[in-house]
């Protein structure tokens, strides 16, 4: 069986100014991270707030953590995934993040149903899916060759489906969360990735947690856990030094992320 990655990518570094859906094609095979590597950090991410949430802690950090997982309209914040209702919350994040891969890899994506009047996108949605496709007949895996570009097209046509599959052992309520939260953070990583976000937006962004950060930045979200640091210790010398008040358990929950839990790559890959 011929690598279709490997031809795709030779068609690709053969292509001219004239030809720019081979262009675009090969910045699709380029892009990183890969979906593969953003599913299992969503998959560290959840298991370690789950981790967290069982944790033995006072009155007012568990309310924060309960307004977390269900009054996120209250906050004006998307609705966090915790799996607190699950049997087992390491195997429930394990158990959605394989549902998503095995999804994506076995997906063949349909024809656009409605023609676009943006001629750009329905031919950058036409070469996605000539790309996707190729690989799934060829018996390779999507999710270890594209990103989040190729993903954003996708991912809203599968999420029902998703919905719909939620593994036994998992609280359907909870894997629901899971999936669409992973849509929504395919979401912000687009928006942190697009250069038309003018600079003064940009600034805003990085003034506030960003989980996608820690999904979809090339340098495994380093950066983002960095500047939840810088600001935890300037909420710290505001207040004195002092860095048991409950004002710093939401950042510090979101710190405890990739960095924490194991995240059992053996098990997803075999998605």
């Amino acid at each position: 069986m011929d690598n279709f990655q490997a031809r795709a990518q030779a068609a690709a570094s053969a292509i001219t100014s004239k030809n720019p859906a081979e262009a675009f094609a090969q910045s699709l095979t380029n892009d990183r991270p890969t979906i593969d590597s953003a599913v299992k950090s969503y998959m560290s991410l959840t298991s370690a707030r789950g981790a967290l949430s069982h944790l033995p802690t006072t009155s007012s950090a568990m309310d924060q953590i309960h307004n977390a997982l269900g009054s996120s309209a209250k906050t004006g914040r998307k609705e966090q995934c915790f799996f607190v209702k699950s049997k087992n919350g390491k195997m429930a994040s394990l158990l959605c993040a394989r549902t998503i891969l095995k999804k994506i890899n076995s997906f063949q994506i349909p024809e656009a149903p409605d023609a676009s009047k943006d001629e750009a996108k329905e031919i950058e949605f036409h070469v996605i899916r000539i790309l996707w496709n190729g690989l799934v007949k060829n018996g390779q895996k999507p999710s270890m060759i594209l990103g989040r570009h190729s993903l954003s097209q996708i991912y809203p046509i599968i999420l029902q489906a998703l919905i719909d599959d939620i593994p036994d052992g998992v609280d359907d309520e909870e894997g629901q969360t899971f999936m669409e939260e992973f849509g929504n953070l395919l979401i912000d990583g687009m928006k942190q990735k697009s250069s038309s976000i003018p600079a003064n937006e940009r600034e805003k962004l990085n003034q506030r947690d960003d989980d996608s950060c820690l999904l979809w930045d090339i340098d495994g979200g380093k950066e983002e856990l960095q500047r939840r640091r810088d600001r935890r210790k300037k909420k710290s010398k505001a207040a004195n030094g002092s860095l048991n008040g409950p004002g710093d358990f939401e950042s510090s929950k979101e710190g405890l992320t990739i960095e924490e839990i194991v995240e059992g790559d053996e098990e997803v890959e075999d998605a």
